[in-house]
C-alpha cells in the first residue's frame, strides 16, 4: 500500500510541475506568429520586445523558474496581440494608399514599351501576389519602390526610343594582334553586328592569323536573334548560333638531341548549327561601348 501511494504521489507531482510551466506548443505558436508578422512586413524592431520576452520565458522554463516563465509568457501573449492589432489597423489605412500606387504605376506602364514594360511588369508580380495572400504591408513597400522608380523607367524609355532611330545598320569592330617579341604573331579579329529595323540582328565574328607564339586561329561564328534596348543598354537575344569553321594549329616543340624540332599541327574543331532556347548565347552591350569599339559602316 505504501509503495502504491509513493508511485501515485510521484505521478501527481510530475503533472503538477508540467501544469505550472509553459506548454511547448505555446512557444511553437508564438514563434509561428512572429514569423508570420515578419513575413507580412512588420519590422524586426517592432518585434524585438516579443523576441526578448520569448527568450526570457524559455530560459526561465529551462532553469525551473516556472513563475517567471509564466509571467513572461503572459507578457509575450499580450505583446503579440498588441503588435497584431496595430498591424491590422495599419493595413486598413494602407489599402487606399496601395490602390492609389497601383493606379499611378498602371498609368506609367501605358507609356512604356519593350524591356522597360517587361521590367515594370515583372516587378508588379510579387506586389499582386502579396495582395492575394493579404500581406499588405509588404505589398505597400514594394509598390512604393516601383512608384519611386517611375522617373527611371521613363528616362530609359526615352533613351531606348532615341536609340531605335540611330542603331539600325552595320557596325564593324576590327582588332589586330601583333607582337614585337614574336615576329610571326599577327592576327585579325573582326566583328560585324547588323541591326535591322524590324528588331532582328545578325552577328558575324571571325578571326584569322597567328594569335600567339604557339597558336594559329581561323574561325567564323554567326548568331541570329533579336535585339531590344533597356535605356542605353542593347540586349541581344540569340535564337540560333552556328560555327562555320574552327581551324586551329598549335606549335609543338620537341628536343632532338641538342636541337629543337618545331612542328605546327592542325587541330580542327567540328562545325555546327544550333537552335538556342535557354538564353545561353544572349549578350548585351551599352551603346556607349558600341560607339567606342565599333564603326558604323552603313
Amino acid at each position: 500500500m505504501k509503495v502504491r501511494l509513493i508511485k501515485l504521489f510521484g505521478v501527481t507531482a510530475l503533472l503538477s510541475l508540467v501544469a505550472c510551466g509553459v506548454n511547448e506548443r505555446f512557444y511553437a505558436n508564438a514563434e509561428k506568429k512572429i514569423a508570420e508578422l515578419k513575413a507580412q512586413g512588420v519590422m524586426d524592431s517592432t518585434l524585438s520586445n516579443a523576441k526578448v520576452l520569448m527568450y526570457q520565458s524559455k530560459s526561465a522554463q529551462e532553469q525551473g523558474n516556472t513563475g517567471l516563465a509564466k509571467t513572461s509568457a503572459k507578457s509575450l501573449k499580450r505583446e503579440l496581440a498588441s503588435v497584431e492589432a496595430t498591424f491590422k489597423e495599419t493595413v486598413n489605412r494602407l489599402m487606399p494608399v496601395i490602390d492609389s500606387l497601383r493606379s499611378v504605376i498602371r498609368a506609367a506602364r501605358s507609356g512604356l514599351t519593350g524591356l522597360q514594360l517587361k521590367k515594370i511588369d515583372s516587378m508588379m508580380v510579387p506586389v499582386d501576389s502579396l495582395i492575394g495572400i493579404k500581406w499588405y504591408l509588404s505589398a505597400y513597400t514594394k509598390a512604393q519602390e516601383i512608384a519611386g522608380r517611375i522617373p527611371e523607367f521613363n528616362k530609359n524609355e526615352e533613351r531606348a526610343q532615341e536609340l531605335k532611330t540611330v542603331l539600325p545598320g552595320e557596325w564593324v569592330c576590327i582588332n589586330e594582334t601583333k607582337s614585337k617579341e614574336v615576329r610571326g604573331v599577327h592576327a585579325i579579329e573582326k566583328k560585324i553586328f547588323a541591326f535591322n529595323r524590324d528588331g532582328s540582328v545578325l552577328l558575324t565574328e571571325t578571326k584569322k592569323g597567328q594569335s600567339g607564339p604557339f597558336l594559329k586561329e581561323d574561325w567564323e561564328f554567326k548568331s541570329w536573334g533579336n535585339y531590344d534596348m533597356h535605356g542605353d543598354t542593347i540586349h541581344l537575344f540569340i535564337k540560333r548560333f552556328a560555327s562555320l569553321r574552327q581551324n586551329f594549329q598549335r606549335l609543338y616543340v620537341d628536343k632532338v638531341g641538342d636541337r629543337e624540332k618545331r612542328t605546327w599541327k592542325s587541330e580542327p574543331q567540328p562545325t555546327y548549327d544550333s537552335t538556342i532556347t535557354d538564353g545561353s548565347q544572349d549578350r548585351y552591350i551599352t551603346y556607349t561601348d558600341l560607339k567606342e569599339d565599333f564603326v558604323k559602316r552603313r
